[in-house]
């Protein structure tokens, strides 16, 4: 006999939402009525994913938040796996799927927040992507975990989508807060930003870049028929009472809402450090390609501080789209390979 679908209070039974995630057959209507996701202060680009109890019946279900944001993880993945496509996209000549790896720039809660430029890379342009990206996940995250390394490897994939770092350089755990001097009454133009980063942020950001430029090293090494394709984000905008960054600026007195200006040179200054830094990374490894998302993101089409509306995440797409197209078709990568092997010598 089969189990009820309804609970008496006319609620789905928490069974029931795993089973349709696990069988792929969960609707967009019953997704966004069964989650919720709310943006977690402590650790920017992240959300915390919850069950809605208005929706589902959870009786009996013990600590059902940590099923929660796996769950919606894996209806994510299962929506990946259902994108197919006859043939790669005009002027794509590397092989298919590409892998990703990032944070929240390249997957969201699916159906609860908009589009991330990944979806519309597989929905708009037709590329096959394994997607292994999650909201939240640190650089350190990602290279501890090193699930992208199997299909580079083993040379199944010679194209990786890379987003990482931004939570990072945003202040990560800490918040932004501990890289600004407070207010003063002195510096209240825009042009005098830089007298509010502290010497923490470059020091931060040192790091960052030695980890990040160290992955790049070793998929020189390991895989080095791979092209890396990587980004810095465009310019966030704080908000009034934001939760990544607008709280942390207001707790040592600047207010984007009476100093918007002077806000968003502050953290123009801190993405073109970190972008800076990257497109470096494009004159020194042949294997690495920078793609320069500054800019593309109209004012208006920002959903909240860090991500982009749907008409934003597709700006950024095509500006990715557009550097996949100018890739070295698949085995053309030769000289590149030499080149490797004189600069870095034989892999560990």
């Amino acid at each position: 006999m089969a189990r009820k679908s309804k609970s008496a209070a006319g609620k789905t039974p928490f069974h029931a939402v795993v089973e349709k995630v696990q069988r792929g057959t969960i609707s967009d209507k019953e997704f966004s009525n069964y989650f919720v996701a709310q943006p977690n202060p402590r650790q920017p680009f992240d959300f915390t994913i919850g069950i809605n109890r208005a929706a589902v019946e959870l009786q009996g279900v013990e600590k059902s938040g940590k099923f929660a944001d796996a769950l919606v993880h894996d209806a994510s993945i299962g929506r990946d796996r259902q994108i197919r496509r006859a043939a790669p996209p005009k002027g794509f000549q590397r092989k298919s799927p590409i892998v990703a790896e990032g944070d929240s720039w390249f997957r969201l809660p699916q159906v609860i927040m908009p589009p991330t430029l990944i979806d519309v890379l597989q929905e708009t342009y037709g590329y096959a992507i394994d997607n292994m990206a999650h909201w939240g996940d640190t650089l350190a995250d990602m290279i501890q975990v090193g699930q992208f390394w199997p299909p580079l490897t083993s040379g199944q994939a010679d194209t990786f989508l890379f987003s990482a770092g931004g939570n990072d350089v945003l202040g990560g755990d800490g918040g932004i807060a501990r890289f600004l001097n407070l207010f003063d009454v002195g510096h209240t133009k825009p042009s005098d930003a830089a007298y509010y980063i502290k010497p923490e942020f470059y020091q931060n950001l040192r790091l960052i870049v030695q980890s990040y430029e160290s992955l790049v090293q070793r998929v020189h090494l390991r895989a080095p028929n791979v092209i890396m394709l990587g980004h810095g984000y465009d310019y966030v905008i704080p908000r009034v009472d934001g939760p990544w960054i607008g709280n942390g600026m207001m707790y040592v007195g600047l207010d984007p809402t009476f100093r918007p200006a002077l806000c968003q040179a502050i953290i123009r200054i801190m993405i073109d450090a970190f972008n800076n830094a990257l497109a470096a990374f494009a004159t020194t490894y042949s294997n690495y390609r920078y793609v320069d998302l500054r800019g593309a993101i109209g004012k208006t089409q920002w959903h909240d501080e860090l991500h982009p509306t749907a008409a934003g995440a597709a700006k950024t797409a095509a500006r990715f789209d557009a550097a996949l197209r100018k890739l070295p078709k698949s085995g053309a990568f030769t000289t590149a390979l030499i080149a490797s092997r004189a600069l870095f010598g034989r892999a560990a």
